[in-house]
């Protein structure tokens, strides 16, 4: 049996997926990614279930590498073909001398999306590296690999996957170390190595990052990252309990709900756990908790009970790279037919081989699925009863409700007009039965005051977004919420005073002489002045 815990953990992530295909506002967008979480469970299954001794798990191990090698040899033969505007001109130059084939169309390869299914694999080939000893041919073969995916990585310009390898590197290091020396100076030279990476990190820092071109670039893109997880965790608490569905649900409802635009804008959040949340709700997001916290669990078990394979060590190694990557990107969601399997291939080959190691310890028993049982019961039942008796909570519960009909309402395609003011309707029940639970709620205060702004009843909408942007003074969902809301009302000096609050006031400004265009085609004189004069009010200041 593979550990029985991390398995259950697993499952629960599958039917979360299920379930997440509910509040997707369109059901087809979910399909892909379902498909990917589906497939891919089903491919842990077979693997931690039928890899049963260490020559099957090291052949599933290898053809795992091979396909990884290929993989990796294919996106070099063609990197020329891309023009990736992000990667810098010598990567480009380099890319395009070693592109040795003609152009092979398959599908078109982020380069992120090839780093994060790479940077799980190389451990591995790593792994079968030193554990091939007898083979001099085997060793060449995982060499020649090793290499190719290293100049792949570096062609992709993936700096979170560097980091995900580099955190993975330490690791491996420091589980060296522990091994071969004692373990006070395997503990001092585990300081001595993170005091020197952290030390190296302030050191550049203090320099002035003004000098490397290439933090400029880095912190630079660091930036935008947080403020697109500030303004995806306001999003995500509005969808706490069910998430705003699995799949291409992110990019309209992000758009229309946190930055308050018609368009898409970006497609998807750059942080893993953000979009297993989003995606899958707070049952995805416990699951992937337990999956990774049930692991590790694994992993302190094996090394301190037994003497496991090498390739255990590459498998939870890769699955470590590829969450630590996951702290700035989440192609798992976007590449989902190669990157999702990949990341649970290496979950299921670190519990197979966990299990075989501990085959002489009394790990696996059925006792311990009664053991498990007792804390899942109970944190279920103590689940229900906070949502039962926690006002808040309550709150946000059916605040939640009211989002997935109002999204269904704005976006749903196929429905005519009475069914989309059924369900708007249907939101503002529920927006009103939160605040009535919880008055001071942000959420369903700026829910339902945007609402209010989108049916044009602007004079009940200002005390709302007034609420929510004090409580959410960052969020552009409730500052530019209030700030429009303060325009159709005429109030356009605090109208202009709450946009300015915004990071892109040129856009703001323009967008508003959109508005005072669009007002007067509409007939509509008065709203039309309101938008040119706060448009100019914010212009100049």
């Amino acid at each position: 049996m593979p550990p029985i815990a991390l398995t259950l953990f697993v499952v629960l992530f599958a039917a979360s997926a299920l379930l997440a295909t509910q509040p997707a506002y369109d059901p087809s967008l979910s399909r892909g990614a379902l498909n990917a979480v589906l497939g891919s469970t089903l491919l842990y299954l077979a693997i931690a279930l039928l890899a049963r001794t260490t020559t099957i798990a090291r052949t599933v191990a290898a053809l795992v590498v091979l396909a990884g090698g290929a993989f990796a040899l294919y996106f070099i033969s063609q990197f020329g073909y891309y023009n990736y505007p992000e990667t810098p001109a010598f990567i480009q130059t380099l890319g395009r001398q070693t592109t040795f084939l003609p152009p092979i169309w398959l599908t078109y390869l982020h380069p992120n999306g090839v780093a994060t299914l790479l940077e799980m694999l190389l451990p591995l080939a790593a792994a079968l590296f030193v554990s091939s000893r007898r083979s001099l041919v085997i060793r060449i073969l995982c060499a020649l690999i090793i290499i190719v995916m290293l100049y792949a990585i570096f062609l992709t310009f993936s700096r979170g996957a560097w980091v995900g390898l580099g955190a993975a590197a330490v690791l491996a290091v420091a589980l060296a170390l522990a091994s071969r020396l004692p373990r006070g100076l395997a503990t001092t030279a585990i300081v001595i190595i993170v005091a020197a990476v952290v030390g190296g990190g302030l050191f550049v820092l203090a320099g002035g990052i003004e000098r490397l071109p290439f933090l400029q670039s880095t912190f630079a893109a660091a930036e935008s990252r947080l403020t697109l997880y500030r303004n995806a965790l306001y999003l995500a608490s509005d969808y706490a309990y069910t998430g705003i569905g699995l799949g291409d649900t992110f990019a309209m409802v992000y758009s229309r709900y946190s930055l308050l635009i018609f368009v898409p804008f970006l497609t998807y959040a750059h942080n893993l756990f953000l979009a297993v949340w989003l995606g899958q709700g707070l049952p995805g997001l416990l699951a992937l908790a337990g999956i990774v916290i049930t692991l590790y669990a694994l992993v302190a078990r094996v090394i301190r009970y037994a003497a496991p394979d090498a390739l255990f060590h590459g498998a939870w190694l890769g699955v470590t790279a590829t969450l630590a990557h996951g702290l700035t990107d989440s192609r798992q969601y976007i590449e989902s037919p190669w990157a999702m399997p990949a990341l649970f291939i290496a979950l299921a080959l670190a519990a197979a081989l966990g299990r075989l190691a501990l085959r002489e310890q009394p790990f696996e028993r059925p006792r311990l699925a009664v053991r498990l049982a007792v804390p899942v019961v109970i944190g279920a039942a103590a689940v229900v009863a906070a949502l039962a008796l926690n006002v808040p909570l309550r709150a946000l519960w059916t605040t939640n409700q009211g989002a997935v009909d109002e999204t269904r309402a704005e976006l749903a395609p196929g429905l005519d007009d009475t069914q989309r003011a059924e369900l708007q309707e249907s939101a503002i029940r529920h927006y009103q039965a939160a605040l009535a639970l919880d008055p001071d709620q942000p959420n369903a205060n700026r829910r339902l005051g945007n609402l209010y702004v989108a049916l044009e009843r602007y004079d009940e909408a200002v005390p709302l977004l007034e609420k929510a942007a004090a409580a959410e003074p960052e969020y552009p969902g409730a500052v530019k919420g209030l700030g429009l809301a303060y325009v159709w009302v005429g109030r356009t000096d605090d109208a202009a005073q709450t946009l300015a609050r915004l990071d892109n006031r040129r856009d703001m400004v323009n967008e508003l002489y959109t508005w005072s265009t669009f007002q007067g085609e509409q007939n509509r004189p008065d709203l039309a002045a309101y938008a040119r004069e706060t448009a100019d009010r914010l212009d100049g200041m």
